[in-house]
């Protein structure tokens, strides 16, 4: 049912069902009712071919070995998916990430075995590019194994900006190669998505557009991250102000963007460059956990390194033991009250579910800052692939 509102209709439906979910949720909480995880986000290792300047990731291990044995292993996977079988039943997605997965030699095995346990789930993993044939070869291995995929490649820049950005040089190339591969397979395959993360970083302020633009020609889906400091990047004390100047400027760019993609993703970047805290509650650590690939469990990967939950081989892979102890129990009740991060991994699916009420709300509220930037206008920048 919908209601005119003065120049504006009221969906009562969408509103309805946003605020049931999110009651639902509350209520159970409340009562003590443990939630069980929509999603699951899983570091297959630290080892990393880039050096990254907003990610310390590539520092922590030896990045030649073939194979490190505190990386958590295919049987383990199966352990950890076997033991949690009742506790994964609402799982929706699994991330696999790093590091760099594709450094992996296992990694189609990890995904055939993810993909026995829970066949319905929709799965990813991310990568830089770097090595355009082994990627491409995985990809099409473990599109034999499942149906779909998302497979997200790292674009920091067109040409030397995405080079300076991901601390490699002259890797553009092979990285647009691998994207230029998938997006051959993508024909081939109805399955496979393809997604271009895009990190926003106080050295490439001015391709941010660039990049949209030129995934918009490839048909590619554009994925903005506004990087913070946490577990996932082990970047603890690293300097990542975009500055007055470069967040007045982003503000401007994803301006533009929402004339095509009003997304909430774009609308929660907007509020991130604009300095605004969160007003929803987290819920990383109940509808999701970030596991890292010496399989420590975090609420979530923006989260300390204080946050950490416990180790899986220490309770035989059983997230309810892990998460009946006081270590997981303090953590959990200092993440309910947490702020500070908005990764879009978490918040995303919080606002989606747990918060829907939230989502739909922040969906709906206007943009008046916005809506006078897209009046300001921004010049356009020439676009030119391997610039």
């Amino acid at each position: 049912m919908r209601l005119q509102t003065g120049n504006s209709e009221f969906d009562f439906g969408a509103w309805y069902k946003a605020a049931r979910r999110t009651a639902r949720y509350h209520a159970a909480d409340r009562l003590g009712i443990r939630t069980k995880p929509l999603k699951l986000r899983l570091a297959l290792t630290d080892r990393c071919n880039a050096k990254c300047e907003m990610c310390d990731i590539w520092k922590q291990v030896d990045n030649t070995a073939p194979f490190l044995p505190e990386e958590v292993s295919v049987e383990e996977i199966d352990r950890m998916l076997t033991v949690n079988r009742e506790f994964f039943s609402n799982v929706r997605h699994v991330a696999l990430t790093g590091g760099e997965p594709t450094l992996r030699r296992d990694l189609v095995d990890i995904f055939r075995t993810f993909t026995t346990h829970l066949p319905r789930i929709t799965m990813s993993f991310n990568t830089n590019g770097f090595s355009t044939r082994k990627t491409l070869r995985m990809v099409e291995e473990i599109l034999d194994v499942r149906r779909k995929l998302t497979v997200m490649v790292s674009i920091d820049g067109l040409g030397e900006a995405h080079d300076r950005v991901r601390g490699v040089k002259n890797v553009f190339s092979h990285c647009k190669k691998t994207v230029e591969g998938l997006i051959e397979l993508r024909a081939k395959n109805k399955g496979l998505k393809l997604e271009i993360n895009h990190c926003l970083t106080k050295d490439n302020i001015d391709e941010c557009e660039r990049v949209f633009e030129w995934c918009t020609e490839l048909n590619v889906m554009f994925n903005p991250i506004y990087v913070i400091v946490g577990q996932l990047y082990h970047n603890e004390g690293k300097d990542l102000e975009l500055g007055m100047d470069g967040r007045e400027h982003l503000l401007r760019v994803v301006g533009l963007m929402r004339r095509q993609d009003p997304s909430l993703q774009l609308r929660e970047i907007i509020d991130q460059l604009q300095g605004k805290t969160r007003d929803f509650d987290c819920w990383a650590g109940r509808t999701q956990f970030f596991i890292e690939e010496n399989c420590d469990v975090f609420p979530n990967g923006g989260c300390p390194s204080s946050y950490k939950m416990g180790n899986l081989r220490d309770f035989d892979f059983d997230f309810n033991r892990l998460l009946d102890h006081d270590e997981a129990a303090a953590v959990l009740g200092d993440a309910k009250k947490c702020r500070l991060c908005r990764l879009s991994c978490e918040t995303m699916t919080t606002l989606r579910f747990p918060e829907a009420l939230a989502g739909w709300r922040r969906s709906h509220e206007p943009l008046p800052e916005i809506d006078d930037i897209h009046r300001k206008g921004l010049e356009r920048v020439p676009v030119e692939a391997g610039s």
